[in-house]
């Protein structure tokens, strides 16, 4: 019987394996390169995308890489309900909201955790302090105006709220035309290197809080799913490198975003990169969208959500 059970569990791995063998051949099968536009925010957010360019991985997959770049996650998402391109790397939170107004769009993988801050001008001993005060955030299903939202509750405050980029606000910041911002990273570090003071990070509220993510509209997926699996296979193995060689991966980022790698070094330390989906996460995320009226109905998450090409290539995150 322990014989029969040890046979059947090494035929068990082996056929787990040689599945996995013949989806990762199949996918990756296309000699030919093939040419996709992917739209791109412009921060640390999509580290793994600038590793991935900057070290070849798309090349090696045959992939060739175009990108718009943008300085939100709603600017992306409004491009990407345009047609403007099949695949990006954004915010989880406009991309929910363009989803739950009909975009034909699907979660392939998430690329980060975490990464967003609320900054002040000012050496504040208490959060406390900030009731009343004008800050900024970026609009209505951002996750920093999310964070904005879940720090207004938690603390009781009341704030007069602005609108602003995160490039913009942190010269509002620094000019004290704000007392704080809600900021992504990496301008909430650039913005504390330039003198502003780090109140909260989205860490002290909500440690696993869903950043980012790579989504490919239906349309890809139905036609093209080898260009989606590439380009996972290629953003993974950029991921692996990052939680390897943290510094050099800072440094690749600092280049790609014209900045120093000081500040790059110190603002990946706020995100936890990984393309691993947590579904408990995201649902307590789209609850919260609804709850404070970002979108007007529930999502079914299960029909948003597209796990089988990380699982065909046997990529845990």
């Amino acid at each position: 019987m322990e014989l029969w059970l040890k046979i059947t569990g090494v035929f068990v791995v082996v056929v787990v394996l040689a599945s996995s063998f013949y989806f990762i051949n199949a996918y990756m099968s296309n000699d030919s390169p093939e040419n996709i536009v992917v739209g791109v925010e412009l921060n640390d957010h999509s580290a793994a995308f600038w590793v991935a360019l900057d070290k070849g991985y798309f090349d090696e997959v045959g992939l060739k890489i175009d990108y718009k770049t943008f300085s939100t996650g709603l600017e992306l998402a409004v491009a990407l309900s345009r047609g403007e391109f099949d695949l990006t790397l954004a915010c989880i939170g406009p991309v929910l909201v363009m989803y739950s107004r009909g975009v034909p769009v699907k979660l392939v993988a998430m690329t980060h955790l975490n990464g967003y801050a609320l900054v002040s001008w000012r050496n504040i001993s208490s959060v406390y302090e900030l009731s009343n005060a004008k800050v900024s955030a970026t609009g209505p299903g951002s996750p920093t105006w999310l964070f904005a939202m879940m720090v207004r509750d938690r603390y009781g405050l009341n704030f007069t709220w602005t609108k602003m980029p995160p490039y913009i606000a942190v010269n509002a910041l620094l000019s004290h035309q704000i007392d704080a911002a809600f900021i992504p990273e990496h301008y909430a570090t650039l913005a504390v290197k330039l003198g502003a003071y780090g109140v909260l990070t989205s860490r002290d509220l909500w440690a696993n809080m869903p950043g980012s993510g790579v989504f490919a509209t239906d349309k890809l997926l139905r036609e093209h799913p080898e260009i989606v699996a590439k380009f996972l296979y290629a953003i993974n193995k950029a991921v692996e490198f990052i939680k390897a060689h943290p510094h050099e991966a800072a440094v690749i980022v600092a280049k790609h975003l014209a900045t120093s790698s000081d500040i790059m070094v110190e603002s990946m330390k706020y995100l936890d990169y990984t393309l691993k989906i947590n579904k408990t996460a995201l649902k307590e995320y789209s609850e919260l969208l609804l709850r404070y009226g970002a979108i007007d109905h529930e999502i079914n998450l299960d029909d948003f959500i597209y796990t089988r090409i990380l699982s065909d290539l046997g990529i845990k995150g």
